[in-house]
């Protein structure tokens, strides 16, 4: 790899501001305007967050400007809402910009479709010096010299048909409304000095590749280089599969009598298999990697690190940085070839969080996570909506997930405040366990869902096998020490919960005063197990009656967050279910 030491960029410089002394090596010694130019196509994913993410740096590390420019110019290709997710889902990761669509700016607009008058205008100028020109062909006359080229096994270039036609009579068929495209002429082998790849020339001639399309918007070629000269761009980071056409790019600036910016393109981002990363191969999108539950600092984290490092020599929790040590520590120098994907995004999760825990106040970590949190409980409904034994589809997932609980229910007029504020009790519960939506609503499954008479039963069944009774035990009056235990049915002992807890006021449904009245019963019950000797059974009555024996949050707290209107509905269904069980058993 070639090594680029305090490299004298030649991009149009803001000298108006110089930073004194760069910070460190592999870095402009001036201040650095980049850019973030996607497509309202599709949905932001890892790849071009990357591209975002390295761009914004270089811009934050050199004191310079960051934009945010929209390539819509392929209109018929463009998803409706992919213009508002892409503003979303940036400003979630924890990237904002100093110019865009959205902000305005001295160099706006920021949207292509918007500066078709300005393409337009540079085109003209490159027809009139005869560095381009308009060609009419239509797209069969096209096709067939596509076809005839694959056929002779020659390179599909364009035959110049109509690079001959003069001037004026040009002029005049478009002037009448003809359709046609503009073409420029390269007519050399340019060459690009990238600052990961070095020294780049393709090997084949150029074609006169098109810059107006038909319809009269730029290509992406054409416009990319009108913008990034127009917006005073010193520096184009982007992904390795744009390094072919840049000779094209550097052509345009030179036929423009312009200075190119300097360029660097990252490596591609493949699978283990060395394939390109598609929605085919797993959960690329953003809005996964959110719903997901990771950290945005974590995911900036992971995605920085796969095509660069902070350095020789470092690994482990030197790679773990907040937005500080990404820019403090951002260098130009990337790693050459493709990138292979992997699994560090767990380490580094795990790390933020560590340190998030030990850091955060509750308000914050509430509004970090709901959002996942939220989404989440959409797709445990959508998995608990496919188990469904009256038509024969069965989810083992499913079957484990009863309804919710009335209050994480929207209102039946669709007002979501009630059952927004009891998911956020619930996530403030148990919250120092918190690792990822999916982890979180498992371990506490039913304090937002009812528990399906099935757990109850098949939970109730697995754990009698292994006793052979229950005792409740009596403290005699006047004996002191001793005890007497009478045999109870799970039924009876059940009934015994549901006298101590009836008494309580809803006013005094806390844990504190639930703990008062339930613990001592708790610590009377006790299991005659088959395998040892008498051991306490309290708290696993009390789990199975509110959790079918599920592991969980603490109980006496759970009690509390699900109120004593759903605590005794969980009473009586259970007490149900043990005298079913006991007239099966007989």
């Amino acid at each position: 790899m070639r090594t680029v030491l305090r490299h004298k960029f030649s991009g149009r410089l803001d000298r108006s501001r110089p930073i004194e002394k760069p910070k460190r090596a592999l870095l402009p010694n001036f201040q650095a305007r980049t850019r973030f130019a996607p497509s309202p196509t599709g949905y932001l994913h890892i790849g071009s967050l990357r591209t975002a993410l390295y761009n914004f740096l270089l811009a934050k590390a050199t004191g310079g400007q960051f934009l945010l420019r929209l390539e819509d110019t392929d209109q018929a290709r463009i998803v409706p809402n992919a213009e508002k997710r892409l503003y979303e889902d940036l400003k979630w990761a924890g990237l904002d910009w100093d110019e865009g669509p959205d902000h305005g700016g001295p160099y706006g607009p920021y949207k292509q479709s918007e500066r078709l008058s300005l393409y337009a205008k540079h085109a003209e100028q490159l027809i009139r010096d005869g560095r381009a020109y308009r060609c009419f062909c239509k797209p069969e006359d096209l096709d067939s010299m596509k076809a005839k080229s694959i056929q002779d096994g020659s390179p599909l270039l364009y035959n110049g048909t109509c690079s001959h036609i003069d001037p004026d009579e040009s002029a005049r068929r478009a002037a009448n409304g003809e359709p046609h495209c503009i073409r420029f002429i390269c007519g050399y082998h340019p060459f690009v000095n990238d600052l990961v790849y070095g020294l780049y020339k393709k090997a084949g001639k150029e074609d006169d590749f098109i810059i107006i399309k038909r319809d009269g918007y730029p290509t992406y070629h054409f416009a990319n280089v009108i913008d990034d000269h127009l917006m005073n761009i010193t520096h184009v980071i982007r992904g390795a599969e744009w390094l072919v056409s840049t000779p094209r790019h550097v052509a345009l600036y030179e036929a423009l009598g312009w200075q190119s910016p300097e360029f660097a393109h990252v490596g591609l981002l493949v699978d283990k298999n060395g394939q390109k990363l598609s929605k085919r191969h797993g959960d690329i999108d953003i809005s996964s990697w959110r719903d997901r539950g990771i950290l945005p600092i974590a995911l900036l984290n992971y995605v920085m690190l796969l095509g660069w490092s902070p350095g020789r020599g470092t690994a482990g929790q030197q790679d773990v940085m907040d937005m500080d040590d990404m820019i403090s520590k951002f260098h130009l120098k990337f790693t050459k070839g493709d990138i292979t994907v992997n699994n560090k995004d767990e380490f580094i999760q795990k790390s933020h969080m560590r340190k998030l825990m030990r850091d955060m106040d509750p308000d914050r970590f509430i509004n970090l996570f709901l959002p996942g949190l939220e989404a989440g409980i959409k797709r445990f409904e959508n998995e608990r909506a496919r188990h469904d034994l009256n038509n024969g589809a069965v989810s083992r997932n499913g079957s484990m997930i009863g309804p919710l609980v009335p209050m994480a229910r929207p209102a039946a007029d669709g007002d979501k405040a009630v059952a927004n504020e009891y998911v956020r009790r619930v996530l403030t519960h148990d919250r120092k366990s918190y690792k990822s939506p999916d982890t979180y609503l498992w371990r506490n499954l039913y304090l937002l869902w009812q528990v399906p008479q099935s757990v109850y039963v098949e939970s109730l069944k697995e754990e009698m096998a292994g006793h052979r009774g229950l005792f409740y035990r009596k403290i005699e009056d006047g004996a002191a020490g001793e005890h007497k235990d009478t045999p109870h049915r799970p039924s009876e002992l059940v009934a015994m919960l549901r006298e101590i807890l009836l008494p309580i006021d809803d006013g005094d449904w806390t844990n504190e005063h639930i703990g008062e009245r339930v613990t001592p019963f708790i610590k009377s019950v006790f299991a005659d197990s088959k395998t040892s000797s008498y051991q306490g059974w309290g708290y696993h009555l009390l789990r199975w009656v509110l959790a079918g024996l599920r592991p969980g949050p603490a109980l006496l707290p759970t009690m509390e967050i699900l109120g004593k209107e759903e605590t005794m509905r969980r009473v009586a269904k259970a007490m149900d279910v043990a005298k079913r069980w006991e007239e099966a058993e007989g």
